[in-house]
């Protein structure tokens, strides 16, 4: 199991959990709405001790509070795209972003299709409609689920409301070109997510060229990341193990 993340140098965006080494694949976790630190340390610490993860965080908060906050889904990207490029030339990059992070995950994905050195291997995009499509912004119930999750107090609550505030923005004011990727694309869902409904996160097949690897439900709502974390890093191994393996990647998408 990984153990707890480790920052790497002050200013750098890209938390490091795990010790990349020579490992060839790395599973980037890119941040739902509101996010200060990574969600996802509790996923990573349940992956294989081979398989590093790396959390890209939201600069101008945390540890970056200094920094410049970026305006858009594409600027935060392009930093976190040349962090990574620096960071893990050569590696096989595994993508999985949730909510406004599945945004990211594909934009970072365009990005290293035009990069050579650094792969997207695969991208798994987790409780968001596709790229172009209408957010259903409901700030209030979103900022009370973040607050009810993380016991704040008033003043943390107000900050990280805040946060939430911003990043809804950027969801609203992203547009995207629509650009289909070449890596292989799975789907994870809440089952009773009422932001993303399985059914309507079936058209992030008409973003990808590669392999369709499935869909993968969950108990829970739009956060249900937040517990069961064993099983969604056992499917996330999965998925890096069929792409080692072409025959075992999945079918082709007819998107």
């Amino acid at each position: 199991m990984l153990g707890v993340a480790t920052a790497m140098s002050s200013g750098r965006s890209i938390v490091v959990q795990g010790t990349v080494g020579k490992a060839e694949d790395v599973v980037v976790f890119l941040p739902p709405a509101g996010s200060i630190t990574s969600p996802y340390f509790p996923i990573g610490a349940c992956l294989p001790d081979t398989l590093p993860a790396v959390h890209c965080e939201m600069p101008g908060r945390g540890r970056t509070a200094g920094e410049q906050t970026p305006g858009s889904v594409h600027g935060a990207v392009d930093r976190w795209a040349d962090e990574l490029a620096a960071l893990l030339p050569g590696r096989r990059l595994h993508l999985f972003g949730h909510s406004l992070g599945a945004l990211f995950a594909y934009e970072l994905a365009i990005r290293f299709e035009d990069r050579s050195g650094t792969e997207a291997a695969s991208l798994s995009a987790s409780g968001a409609r596709e790229p172009g499509s209408t957010p259903r912004s409901l700030v209030a119930t979103a900022f009370a689920a973040l607050r009810g999750q993380r016991g704040t107090t008033d003043k943390e609550g107000d900050r990280e409301g805040a946060w939430l505030t911003d990043d809804l923005r950027l969801r609203q004011e992203y547009v995207t070109a629509k650009q289909p990727i070449r890596a292989p694309l799975a789907l994870f869902c809440g089952i009773s997510d009422p932001f993303a409904r399985p059914a309507e996160m079936e058209e992030w097949k008409r973003f990808t060229k590669g392999p369709w690897l499935g869909m993968f439900t969950f108990p829970g709502g739009h956060d249900y990341y937040l517990s069961g974390q064993e099983s969604i890093a056992a499917e996330i191994s999965q998925i890096v193990d069929r792409s080692q393996d072409p025959e075992r990647m999945g079918v082709e998408n007819d998107g």
